[in-house]
């Protein structure tokens, strides 16, 4: 465990040095107290007597002993086969409160490692649609709390330009007579709202058109023709129009993956061909897989994975394993790149090429760890990528982790809102793209932005019409992606509009209204009061709560990443909010005496600091009011 800013987590470590434990040890015997009157956190020392051979009892007596007095103990307990440790509360406060800043939280875990995070990979014929947004709101949290934590973290977003359904769009276009856009509709809604759509039905009636796709998927493999070229120039358009609406809900990335270019590049033939060499692809002669090749590390065929069929044809799995060699350097071939442009955050988006290329570039590959986000009906090819990396990188180090999420619902009173009418007795309702049964992000978000406005023009009056637009914005972003991370990634998200906007614990609003509570008490505060650091007095029981609340906020960004577990942190922030909500209620702050009004502000201010932190990591965006 990395040295930290005062927290929960240099005490554990204060404790584990005393014990001789190391941090997961210690972190493993730390136990929540199930009452006030037994401590501030307590020590499990069953669990050590395992190790020891002895009975819980008298290791307790040895532990408490042995804990002796720290700095940040009043006293310390044997309770059975626990010891209850409680915080010299006023020093405890006192050092937390020295250290929450814009950075607290901030720790050395990621020691500058590079980590491959792939998330959104829309199929770049149609808008993302709510599902796909739960993949970019996930996986850019998590690329912010990698950050956060000092990994190096190269964002990707892979475009498949060589699947069917871009294949669909151009045969709507080239051979159905459909427009190539259509006036006052943003492209990748229009396509994927009436091409796709359209062709997909047109297919039933009209076998023919079967053909015209497969034509269509042979030029642009081959890269040559003028479908070829029109196919490239409206993948860039619908590309940059989904980048449009990642954009308004602040998520970036640094690479740009065309598949295409895993085709021109031939990185699965040269991936093939090292699999070979390695004995890792193997020709079966016979049984119910012969005439294809398989990836196999056995003799017999019980762990064969088909990689090339017997007419030829490379599965899917396949490229994956080729492309999942490339993200770990253990593929001999890398791509161009070229600039694609600057985002709004400022960083440069890079894309592969195989036109004119920059010569001096990030490098892009070549980590460790890969992470990538798939929903969970891709679990098994995603374990058959893993197993895959797992035995071609052998002794080199090569962790591909699949970060598995369930898909989005609606509840039925959302639904009917987009014009949706589920089935009877039906309390959800599930999309389906491929029937044109499905609602839009950018169209959610305009229908989500519009219930905030009107509300927030009710609620602010005074507030002019720029003013207005910034608040309803912010809880619109900041609810949509919020709903969106705030689980369980395994279990379904059922987005209700009306639900998500109330006033209550674990929504987005309850955060940002308790962020703007903290900041309108520091403005009426003004800028005269300073705090001397020093804690007037014994403190109160919910100043105490407080307190030990923020020394969790750096165990909170620990569990976090080392899970990757937003839920942990966005319970962590419900909890801050509750606890933060009921002192204020209960206590007195602008109108207290001149040393207890510093010291309770500059509470405050430690907690409107860490909301900041914590809300950023999951992609809200506060503000002063609301």
């Amino acid at each position: 465990m990395t040295k930290l800013d005062f927290g929960e987590l240099s005490i554990l470590e204060e404790l584990g040095n005393r014990l001789g434990l190391s941090p997961d040890e210690i972190r493993k015997s730390i136990k929540e107290p199930p009452r006030e009157d037994l401590g501030d956190i307590a020590l499990a020392s069953f669990i050590l007597a395992k190790k020891v051979g002895k009975d819980p009892k008298d290791v307790s007596e040895q532990i408490k002993n042995k804990i002796g007095d720290l700095w940040f103990l009043k006293k310390t307990e044997a309770y059975g086969p626990y010891v209850n440790l409680f915080y010299d509360h006023r020093k405890v406060a006192e050092s937390v409160l020295n250290a929450v800043n814009e950075t607290y939280g901030k720790m050395n875990l990621g020691n500058g490692e590079r980590v491959f995070l792939e998330h959104t990979s829309v199929n770049p014929n149609k808008a993302l649609h709510i599902g796909h947004a739960k993949n970019a709101c996930i996986g850019d949290s998590l690329g912010r709390l990698l950050r956060f934590v000092n990994y190096k973290t190269v964002i990707a977003n892979y475009i498949d330009d060589t699947g069917a359904q871009v294949a669909d769009d151009i045969v709507g276009i080239k051979f159905l007579g459909m427009p190539e856009r259509k006036d006052g509709v943003k492209l990748d809604i229009y396509l994927g709202n009436e091409v796709y759509v359209a062709t997909t039905k047109a297919y039933k009636t009209d076998p023919s058109l079967i053909e015209r796709r497969k034509q269509v998927l042979k030029s642009i493999e081959e890269g040559k023709d003028d479908i070829a070229a029109f196919a490239k120039k409206l993948v860039s358009a619908v590309v940059s129009a989904q980048l449009e609406t990642l954009d308004r809900l602040g998520i970036y990335y640094n690479l740009i993956n065309h598949e295409v270019h895993i085709l021109s590049y031939k990185f699965w033939e040269t991936a093939f061909e090292q699999l070979k060499k390695m004995g890792l692809a193997v020709y079966r002669d016979s049984g119910d897989k012969e005439g294809c090749w398989v990836f196999s590390a056995r003799n017999d065929d019980s762990s064969d994975k088909i990689l090339v069929r017997s007419d030829g044809t490379v599965v899917y799995v396949g490229k994956d394993i080729a492309y999942a060699m490339w993200k770990h350097g253990l593929l001999d071939a890398d791509f161009r790149y070229k600039k694609l442009l600057t985002q709004k955050n400022g960083e440069l988006l890079w894309e592969t090429t195989d036109d004119t290329t920059d010569t001096v570039h990030p490098r892009f590959n070549g980590v460790k760890t890969s992470i990538t986000l798939v929903d969970v009906r891709q679990s098994y090819e995603q374990d058959v990528v893993k197993d895959a990396i797992r035995r071609i990188a052998g002794d080199r180090a090569a962790d591909y982790v699949h970060y598995a999420y369930e898909v989005v619902a609606l509840s039925a009173n959302t639904a009917r809102r987009f014009g949706i009418e589920p089935e009877e007795g039906e309390k959800t309702f599930s999309m389906s793209g491929r029937n044109g049964v499905f609602i839009n992000t950018d169209d959610f978000l305009n229908q989500l932005y519009e219930k905030v406005y009107a509300e927030t023009k009710n609620r602010n009056p005074n507030v002019q019409g720029a003013e207005q637009a910034k608040i309803a914005e912010s809880i619109t972003v900041s609810t949509f992606r919020y709903e969106l991370v705030k689980s369980d990634p395994k279990r379904m998200t059922v987005f209700d509009i009306d639900e998500a906007l109330k006033l209550q614990e674990k929504n987005a609003v309850y955060l940002l209204y308790t962020y703007a509570r903290a900041s309108s008490i520091l403005n009426k505060a003004g800028a005269g009061w300073t705090w001397s650091g020093g804690v007037p007095r014994e403190l109160e029981g919910k100043e105490k709560k407080l307190i030990n609340l923020l020394t969790k906020f750096p165990t909170a960004i620990f569990d976090s990443t080392k899970n990757l577990d937003l839920g942990t942190l966005s319970n962590y922030l419900s909890s801050l909010c509750f606890e933060f909500n009921s002192f204020y209620e209960g206590v007195q702050v602008i109108n207290a005496g001149e040393e207890e009004r510093s010291f309770r502000l500059v509470l405050v201010a430690s907690v409107r600091n860490v909301l900041k932190n914590g809300m950023e990591l999951l992609g809200l965006v506060p503000v002063e009011r609301i």
